[in-house]
């Protein structure tokens, strides 16, 4: 492993992972507050288009069933607190559990591939041909097999989320150096120490990115799989408020499923920082990263 100078990195994810935090470049350190920063500008500029719409409402004299104003969002979300809180730790529940469930999958699925060629063959095209099928058509034959209990639910979450991590696991697997790989193997190396040494460190952005687009796909497949038949969750809440034509309330909802999905997106950056800090843009480069 060679040595590390301020705004230098180790030659390879493996050789960076392992390197004590005093040791780390400075602008990595320093990190931690450039998203303080960037959550601020995101907030002030969200609250200059919420203001512009409040007086569009107002001045347009739009039915509030149509299209209240922020101000009555905000209003049905400060008179029933309880109500929102209660559902909304139901889909995170649901989409939390299927995250998990669908992130061991894609694991699984990535290593068997990366292993063995016959696998890769043969279970690559069952995965790219399930995404054919539109997952919302399973949810009643799920419900029908499971029950109308959590379990249908949090495979939904499980299937829509699948996807993208397994693609980007299985990028990630096949981005480890070749000649890292070939040097292990001259020395006969463990499968089980190349796999977990060598190849997870390397794929660790990888699995990043791909939870990232899962984190929040999980909340999405939550919202409709709670359509399908329940009494509980976000996704209820906006079903019956449309029925009741309580719009500010099915805004109030959409407006709480926007907040979760931003911070299961920030929770995950947060952890890939954490664990893939050798991955992070220069700021002395262009390179932007969203949110991130």
């Amino acid at each position: 492993m060679q040595n590390l100078n301020d705004g230098e990195l180790a030659g390879t994810p493996a050789e960076a992972a392992l390197l004590p935090t005093a040791a780390r470049p400075a602008r990595v350190r320093a990190g931690a507050r450039r998203p303080l920063l960037r959550g601020a500008l995101a907030l002030g500029v969200f609250v200059a288009l919420t203001a512009v719409v409040e007086v569009a409402v107002r001045l347009l004299h739009l039915a509030p069933y149509v299209f209240p104003p922020p101000s009555a969002v905000l209003a049905e979300l400060a008179k029933e607190p309880r109500l929102f809180a209660d559902n909304a730790l139901v889909t995170v529940y649901e989409a939390f559990a299927g995250l998990a469930l669908g992130g061991a999958m894609a694991l699984i699925f990535a290593a068997a591939a990366i292993h063995s060629r016959v696998l890769d063959r043969v279970l690559t095209p069952l995965v790219v041909a399930s995404q054919t099928v539109p997952v919302i058509a399973l949810a009643p034959l799920l419900v029908l097999w499971f029950g109308y209990g959590v379990l249908p639910r949090v495979i939904i979450c499980a299937l829509i989320a699948f996807f993208p991590m397994a693609v980007t696991t299985l990028q990630g697997f096949r981005a480890t150096d070749p000649q890292l790989l070939l040097l292990l193997r001259s020395v006969d190396a463990r499968l089980w120490d190349v796999f977990w040494r060598v190849r997870m460190p390397a794929a660790a952005p990888f699995l990043a990115a791909g939870l990232r687009t899962g984190a929040t796909l999980s909340l999405v497949g939550a919202v409709v799989a709670e359509w399908t038949g329940t009494d509980r969750g976000l996704g209820y809440l906006v079903l019956s408020a449309n029925a009741r034509l309580a719009t500010s309330q099915a805004f109030a909802a959409v407006f709480t499923i926007t907040v979760l999905g931003l911070a299961a997106y920030g929770a995950v950056v947060l952890l890939e920082r954490k664990l893939c800090w050798w991955n992070l843009p220069d700021d002395s480069t262009n390179t932007k990263e969203g949110f991130a």
